[in-house]
């Protein structure tokens, strides 16, 4: 396996440029699941904000 991009990060992937390079870090299972529910957390204090 060459790299797999952590859910968190998905959204960054897809706006990417064509032809734009992308670096990968390793990070542990533990840091990925963190990253997700960091991720999710911001999402869902966004989605706060456009529910009046």
């Amino acid at each position: 396996m060459i790299g797999t991009v952590i859910s968190a990060d998905l959204d960054f992937i897809g706006q990417m440029q064509p032809n734009q390079r992308a670096g990968f870090v390793a990070v542990s299972l533990e840091q990925a699941l963190e990253a997700r529910r960091v991720y999710k957390k911001r999402l869902k204090a966004m989605t706060g904000l456009f529910n009046t």
